[in-house]
Parts: structure tokens; sequence; C-alpha cells
């Protein structure tokens, strides 16, 4: 049964499948074609080492997909989608926000707020991007440093300051050591204890930057938070990017919606003389490798933007094979409307129709709908089945000719 599984997806799904498997190539291949300078930083290395491990992520996943095994390839894509925009976050990412209280902690008494913003000008100079008053708080918006080089000198480069908070987060900190409020929840007490010498001592404590990383760094939210900031997210962008963190981790949290999700497929699975088996599904395929290769183009693209224009690196072959790679996945699959790209002409039939009101005699056509106007859908699966089932809307007389009409999109 596997067997008939993995010959129909590489049959049905063969353009896509190919050119993913090109794209892993290219992922892999990209380090070989770096010119490196005479100088290469640290921070260079690691971030294509986060891509590289993402590609080998994302290759598995191809494999459970292509197997059939969807819940699975759903989660580890859900894992890569969450780390891309931690990725964007780290390595080009330069302004992020501090709070400065307006109250001091000694005395209570409310600090002079002009007085305060002076000292932050004096303090961070041309480091400082914006102040702004809040609640009981001045909201400081400042930039990453520039990198020093060898003779001592600041150069072009900038150093985020989300590479450096990321090497500093250790999760265990903050999630295993914290003091819970109530005393019954604590978990540190049946953990390996610190040693009598030194536990009452602050080398005992758990460490109080490591709840401020996490909070207001590396959770999913203020990633997403952080990116706007530095306007690599819009609030548009951003809604597209909880649509598909929502969907995926159904999958990731086995929640009753995506358990009968899966056991919804026809003969997904059923109890024989062999064991459990599992059966074929269009869409959870097409949609799984979808995600695959337009995350892996993602990561290309950023890995190229990162090498040539935020360190000013060059990288061979990078028109004529890298670029070329990630014009192909948006000229043959941008009908997957993901994070960056645009609506569908589906999306503008879906919108109109919606948009038009019979009863009053208002009637819109897609051609009428500009692309920045369309709403972004909710379910990932339920639009890309819609995607292959041509359609007339008879309130509107609205047509949508699907490209790829398939009988069991009904």
């Amino acid at each position: 049964m596997r067997s008939a599984v993995v010959s129909q997806t590489l049959q049905e799904h063969e353009r896509l499948i190919n050119l993913i498997d090109d794209l892993v190539a290219a992922l892999k291949n990209l380090p070989n074609d770096v010119q490196w300078g005479s100088d290469r930083w640290l921070p260079d290395s690691e971030i294509l080492d986060f891509v590289r491990v993402q590609t080998l992520s994302l290759e598995h996943a191809k494999e459970s997909a292509v197997q059939g095994y969807y819940r699975d390839a759903y989660n580890s894509i859900r894992m890569v989608f969450e780390s891309y925009f931690l990725l964007r976050l780290i390595s080009t990412c330069d302004k992020f926000r501090q709070r400065v209280n307006l109250q001091s902690r000694k005395t209570g008494q409310k600090i002079d707020k002009n007085k305060l913003i002076e000292q932050i000008k004096r303090k961070y100079g041309e480091d400082l991007v914006n102040v702004k008053e809040e609640t009981n708080y001045l909201g400081v918006v400042l930039r990453g440093r520039r990198v020093i080089n060898d003779q001592g000198h600041a150069t072009e480069k900038l150093l985020p300051f989300y590479y450096g908070a990321w090497q500093q987060y250790r999760p265990t900190e903050y999630y295993l050591k914290k003091e819970s409020t109530q005393k019954a929840l604590s978990i540190k007490r049946f953990l390996k204890a610190e040693w009598s010498s030194i536990r009452k001592s602050n080398m005992g404590a758990p460490d109080k930057i490591q709840g401020i990383l996490h909070k207001d760094f590396f959770t999913f939210a203020k990633i997403l938070e952080n990116l706007r900031l530095n306007d690599v997210l819009s609030r548009k962008t951003t809604a597209r990017v909880l649509v598909h963190y929502n969907f995926l981790s159904g999958f990731s949290h086995s929640t009753s919606q995506s358990i009968n999700a899966m056991s919804k497929i026809k003969g997904y699975y059923h109890i024989g003389g062999d064991g459990i088996e599992i059966s074929y599904s269009h869409y959870h395929s097409e949609l799984a490798l979808l995600y695959i290769c337009h995350l892996l183009s993602m990561h290309l693209q950023h890995a190229l933007y990162y090498l040539t224009k935020w360190c000013s690196i060059q990288v061979r072959k990078e028109r004529k094979l890298y670029r070329r790679l990630c014009y192909k996945v948006q000229q043959d699959l941008g009908y997957f409307w993901f994070i960056f790209n645009t609506p569908h002409q589906y999306d503008r039939y879906e919108h109109a129709n919606r948009k038009s009101n019979f009863q009053e005699e208002r009637i819109f056509r897609p051609e009428d709908i500009r692309l920045g106007d369309v709403r972004y859908y909710d379910d990932p699966l339920y639009r890309l089945k819609q995607l292959h089932q041509s359609q007339r809307e008879l309130t509107t007389g609205n047509i949508y000719d699907s490209p790829f009409p398939r009988e069991d999109a009904l």
C-alpha cells in the first residue's frame, strides 16, 4: 500500500517534487558558491548553518509527504515555518525596543520625562532611533551595534541585537529554573539540586536575563512584533503568518480538528492482516509539498539577501541559478498565496462575490478588485480544494475557471 501511495504522489506531483529537489540541492551547495572576502565573521557561518538545518528538515518533510505521512510532514513544516521568522529576526533586523520606567523604583516618584529623554539621547547617540512615551514608561527604539574590525575601527556591518540575544537564550533556565509564585506548582524541588555549598548563593538563583529574553524577544508573538518593528512584516502579512501557524499547530498539538482531518481521508488507515495501512490524499500531499517548496524558496531568497545585501558578499551563479529557482517557484506555484506573494485569480473571484450585494444591485467583477484589497483566507486546505474546482456564482454571474480542475474537489 505504501509503495502505491509513493507512486501516485510522484505521478501527480512530479513537477512540484522536482522543483523541491532542485531547491534542496541549491541550498546545500550555496556555501560552496559564496566568495568570502578577507573578513569572514562567525555570524555569517552560523546563519548559513541555520539555513542548512532547516533545509534538512524540509527534505525530511518532503519524504514524509511523499510516503503519505501527512501529519508528520505538517509537524516538520510547522517547526521550520516558525524558525524562518526567527531567522529573519536574528540575521538582519537591527531595530529593537527597550522600556525605561518613568517612575523611580527606589522612591516611587515620577521621573522628569524631558530630562530622561535627554539622558537617553546622550547615552545612545546615533544608535537611538526614536523615543515614544507610553503609559508609565518610555519606549526606546535602538539600533544594533556596528562590527569592529581587527584595527579597532567600526565597519559598515551591523550586528543585530537579536543575534546576540539568541546566542544567550537558554530556555532551560527560563522554564525549569524559574521560581513559581505557587510553591506547590514549582518543579525545581523535583530536579537535580545545586551543590549544597552554593545553592543559597546567587550562583544557584534563576537567571533573570533568561526571563527577559523569553518574554520580550523569543515567544512567537514577540518574534512577530519585533519583525513588524523592523518592517519585515505588516499587519496584513502578520495575519497571514497566524493563519498558517494556527493550521500547522493543529497537527503538532493533536487537536480534535486535525485528528479528524487525517481520519476522514478516504481509506487513510484501516486495520488489516498486515496491520495499519495508509492511503493517498491529493490535497494533503499537494498542500504539504507547496509549503515545503515555498519555505525552501523563502530561505534561499533570504540567504541571498543576507549575503549579498547585508554582508556585501558575492555569490557565484546568484542570478543564473539561485534567483532563477526562486522565480520559478513563483511562476509555477504562485497559486499558493502564502506570506509575501500576491493573490490568485480565485481569490479575486471570491472577494468580488463577497463584496457584491445583488439585493442592492451592487455587483463587483474579479477584475474590479485591486490585489491589495483582497481578503486573506482562513483555511489553507479548503482554499486549495476550491482552487481545483471551476465555479459560477449565481447571484453575481462571476465565473472562476480552474487551471487544474479535479472531480474530487466537489
